[in-house]
């Protein structure tokens, strides 16, 4: 082979390479929000849209004039009913994704609890919580992330999982920054989005007098309202739906 001949050649392996490291970022980039973002890819809608939320006190509304219905779950839920999707709230307050406010409460154990029941069987899932998973490590918090998105895949294959960390008060959120990293990294290597209000800065100081409860941890109706606004807006944005 001439030096000509040679030189092509390997320009042509190259540029195969070179197209082929881009598709893969491409590739990894697509699936894969990172820490602290939304992955703005669509999910798939189910025919009838089941959808089962898994959260803490702030979809129980602990602060809010009204906590059964002004919680941000209840408004998402009323909010998504309008386009046809049926909703079980399974809201406990102090639980967490480690923290099982003192009894069988982690979300591992009630996803396990919630597939014993027949007559609600989910095909989208939303995991909202974090803030009362603060004695436990980063490290052991994005495990029992990891483990609860493998449990939920298990127990309902081909399941949807919208992984929804914390929406702490503006004076809290400091130092949810790092297990809401630690949520965000185990739901980007899990494949699943991640809805982040600290990354993303829902709470600011300008917001924090309407939005704090006078507990100082809990939000007020007005907070709650704000919280279903936005999560309504980035979740139709997962699902390609009509905010």
């Amino acid at each position: 082979m001439t030096g000509g001949r040679k030189r092509r050649t390997w320009l042509v392996a190259i540029g195969v390479v070179a197209v082929l490291i881009a598709a893969a970022v491409i590739t990894v980039v697509a699936v894969s929000g990172g820490s602290g973002s939304n992955d703005d890819s669509t999910l798939a809608v189910p025919a009838e849209p089941r959808l089962l939320v898994v959260g803490d006190s702030y979809a129980e509304g602990i602060g809010a004039d009204d906590p059964a219905a002004d919680n941000w779950a209840r408004l998402a839920a009323d909010h998504l009913a309008t386009l046809g999707w049926d909703t079980r709230i399974d809201a406990a307050g102090g639980t967490g994704w480690t923290n099982g406010a003192g009894g069988h409460n982690t979300y591992g154990e009630r996803l396990a609890r919630a597939a014993q029941d027949d007559s609600f069987v989910p095909n989208v899932l939303v995991l909202q919580g974090g803030a009362n998973d603060y004695q436990s490590t980063p490290d052991a918090v994005g495990a029992a992330v990891t483990s609860s998105i493998e449990l939920a895949r298990r127990q309902w294959p081909g399941i949807e999982v919208v992984v929804f960390s914390s929406s702490v008060p503006f004076g809290l959120t400091e130092r949810a920054v790092p297990l809401s990293t630690a949520i965000a990294d185990a739901a980007a290597s899990a494949g699943v989005p991640d809805i982040n209000p600290v990354a993303e800065q829902w709470m600011t100081a300008d917001t924090a007098a309407d939005y704090t409860a006078g507990d100082g941890t809990h939000l007020t109706t007005a907070g709650y309202a704000y919280v279903a606004d936005r999560f309504v807006t980035d979740f139709s944005a997962l699902f390609g739906l009509d905010p």
